[in-house]
């Protein structure tokens, strides 16, 4: 059987020239990727530039201690990887090979089966609980009792939903395996795992500079949890897989956590203003603690979908999941951009 690979979504460029738009028109408000521009950068990678002939340093020291600063923690229980989706890609490799066992809540990131069943371990799906897609509390922590890896999206991509404290601590304490938490999205509900890490150590929280700190173009992720964890990690990581302009701008980024914060605060209100307004059109929205928003839209979903594309709109359906199927996933991005959103919706809708 042939392993499950990732469906990119098409480029910019191609949705832009499929809609004989500029690329500049297209707006994409399906990578859950930040508004905000990172001219801040720019001396940071024209510094550099003149080295490039050169690998990074493989240990990536610095870039764990920048992380570890951040967390509060130490360099030790730190592991780096190119973005979290090659850190979840890792700990497969590190934790699941020879016929383990991983569980699921579904419908979730992708990339969490991918991970599983790429290295021939067995995935167990739970099922998300009513219209809501709530998280199955007692059905995880059953599952979870014999599972060597317990994926947990907190908050979770694709409904924004947060489980609680309690759920999340509950499965903890049922399994002897590790459990992965997602946290792509943690400063929006603001979410500080450090603590809990010292606690369990059969918890690894992988950590995105994507989302948050708004420089999902650089590819850097980061882990922490348990030296015996990061170090599982670190002996399947390829050497050198974030590269040297990349590790400068996310030490940066960490560095000035004052500068995330302003962004997010102002993602959290626009959302707030995006989620009034889609529920003034009349979609059904479910509570978000993320920067996108998940929406009931109705069977004309894909249709709705197209036309916004065609406009250079570009928003996330997903025809290929039952549960989702009459859904739409929007990005929360700048005001102005929002409003061409909603002006277009009204239109199409009209």
């Amino acid at each position: 059987m042939s392993a499950p690979e990732y469906r990119w979504q098409p480029t910019t460029a191609e949705i832009a020239a499929a809609a004989g738009i500029p690329v500049s028109e297209v707006i994409r408000f399906d990578h859950n990727t930040s508004p905000y521009p990172t001219e801040w950068a720019i001396p940071i990678a024209a510094a550099l530039a003149a080295g490039l002939n050169e690998y990074p340093g493989a240990s990536y020291r610095p870039l764990r201690k920048a992380a570890a600063g951040y967390v509060g923690t130490i360099p030790e229980r730190i592991a780096v990887g190119a973005g979290v989706d090659e850190l979840l890609l890792l700990t497969g490799r590190a934790l699941l090979t020879g016929g383990r066992c991983a569980v699921a809540v579904t419908p979730t990131y992708p990339l969490y089966r991918i991970s599983t069943l790429q290295v021939g371990a067995e995935l167990v799906e739970v099922a998300a609980t009513g219209p809501d897609l709530s998280f199955p509390t007692d059905a995880v922590v059953d599952a979870a009792g014999g599972a060597d890896v317990t994926w947990l999206c907190v908050p979770d991509n694709p409904t924004g939903a947060r489980p609680p404290d309690e759920s999340i601590a509950a499965v903890l304490a049922a399994t002897d395996g590790v459990v992965v938490l997602d946290a792509a999205y943690a400063e929006f509900a603001g979410d500080r795992w450090t603590t809990w890490t010292d606690r369990h150590d059969n918890l690894l929280v992988l950590h995105t500079l994507s989302k948050a700190f708004g420089v999902g173009g650089i590819r850097v992720g980061f882990g922490v949890g348990h030296p015996d964890l990061v170090a599982a990690i670190d002996r399947v990581r390829p050497p050198g897989s974030i590269a040297s302009l990349s590790v400068e701008i996310a030490i940066a980024a960490l560095g000035n956590p004052a500068r995330m914060r302003a962004q997010v605060d102002g993602l959290v209100a626009e959302r707030a203003r995006l989620e009034r307004e889609l529920r003034r059109l009349g979609f059904r929205t479910f509570d978000s603690e993320t920067n996108f928003v998940l929406c009931q839209v109705g069977d004309g979903v894909q249709e709705l979908a197209a036309a916004l594309r065609r406009r250079g709109l570009v928003v996330r359906v997903y025809p290929d999941a039952p549960r989702l199927a009459r859904m739409m996933r929007i990005t929360v991005r700048s005001s102005d951009e929002n409003g061409r959103l909603i002006e277009a919706l009204e239109k199409e809708l009209a």
